[in-house]
């Protein structure tokens, strides 16, 4: 559903039939969802009963966490929750690759990558911390996380991800104001 507006939803179902008028919630949900593990982003939009709400929050439940948001922020939600996974995947593949460069064998280091991935995906949500401050404890004085980072900073991680981010939201804006 990203790029699709709840008034293009609103307009599709009219065409079908002028009488009907209708709430319109959208849920985004990610491929995690496939294994029990997702994030969803959830908006409403219109004359929505909280009961509804509530029943749709429970639905996406089923595989993963959601998130309500105002349906300004609907895209956005959408594009952090929805593209995260492709853009993860991507990052364990390079952890790995570089682990491969280094002299280790391809499946442990995709074993590794992916482990230390998810366990710092749920430090960051069970821990309360801020993200950086888990970063910091990482690195050691002259050490090789802080060099690594170093490397990162260089080339523009950092910049890279939020271009990617913003970029994709407005991808998905433009979308939304396609007309049939």
């Amino acid at each position: 559903m990203a790029g699709i507006s709840a008034q293009r939803i609103r307009d599709i179902i009219h065409k079908i039939n002028p009488e009907i008028s209708v709430p319109v919630i959208r849920i985004m949900p990610n491929t995690p969802c496939a294994i029990g593990a997702g994030a969803s982003a959830l908006s409403y939009d219109g004359d929505v009963s909280e009961e509804d709400i509530a029943y749709a929050k429970r639905f996406a439940e089923c595989v993963g966490k959601c998130e309500v948001v105002p349906t300004r922020c609907y895209n956005a939600a959408a594009v952090v929750g929805g593209c995260t996974p492709g853009w993860a995947f991507m990052f364990i593949e390079a952890l790995a690759d570089g682990g491969v460069a280094a002299g280790l064998g391809r499946n442990e280091s995709l074993r590794l990558a992916a482990q230390s991935v998810m366990g710092a995906a749920k430090m960051v949500l069970e821990s309360g911390e801020h993200p950086g401050a888990l970063k910091d404890k990482v690195c050691s004085p002259g050490g090789t996380t802080i060099e690594g980072l170093r490397v990162l900073e260089n080339r523009g991680f950092r910049s890279a991800v939020i271009d990617a981010v913003v970029g994709a939201t407005e991808k998905a804006d433009r979308m939304g104001n396609k007309k049939d």
